[in-house]
């Protein structure tokens, strides 16, 4: 017996009706609560076929370009020091004794380091430019340097310079 009465009445189920639910009823109550869990990997059971190929040494060549130790260097110093800035601002506006003289001196030197960092950072980034390369030649090297000036009523600064290198024997790099 249900606890409430229906929120509006419904007529009574005919005796094929009720059999129907009982049959739907009994079904539901035979499926089992816990379903396996569908397979979701796969192994090949065949054994596998060596191709007679050697292994091949990986070398571990991970190393650091200078230029980003140089930044993340200066990135944590800019960071520190707007830590310092933050804490120089609130201890700025939130004094008003002797100590007022050191909170402006930290508010005055955060910036000049931030930008003394930030100038350091560009300077790492300028020097991590590649190397310069020097070539070396066997035999005679000739030189001819070709400098030519285009005259044009339009634009009249216009130039280009061309070089030639030529020499005998086989360059090396």
């Amino acid at each position: 017996m249900m606890p409430h009465g229906p929120a509006h009445e419904t007529a009574p189920l005919s005796p094929a009706q009720q059999a129907t639910a009982a049959d739907l009823i009994e079904a539901a109550l035979k499926i089992p609560a816990i379903r396996p869990e569908p397979k979701t990997s796969y192994k090949d059971p065949t054994p596998p076929q060596p191709t007679g190929a050697q292994p091949v040494k990986q070398d571990d060549r991970r190393v650091v370009p200078q230029w980003a130790v140089g930044v993340a260097v200066a990135g944590t110093g800019i960071g520190l020091m707007s830590v310092g800035v933050g804490l120089g601002a609130k201890l700025f506006f939130e004094s008003v004794t002797t100590e007022g003289v050191i909170v402006v001196a930290l508010i005055v030197t955060a910036p000049v380091l931030l930008i003394s960092a930030a100038g350091i950072a560009l300077s790492k980034l300028r020097k991590a430019s590649p190397p310069d390369v020097t070539n070396n030649f066997n035999g005679s090297v000739s030189i001819k340097n070709d400098n030519r000036t285009s005259v044009d009523n339009t634009n009249k600064a216009f130039s280009f310079a061309r070089m030639r290198i030529a020499g005998s024997g086989e360059g090396k790099a």
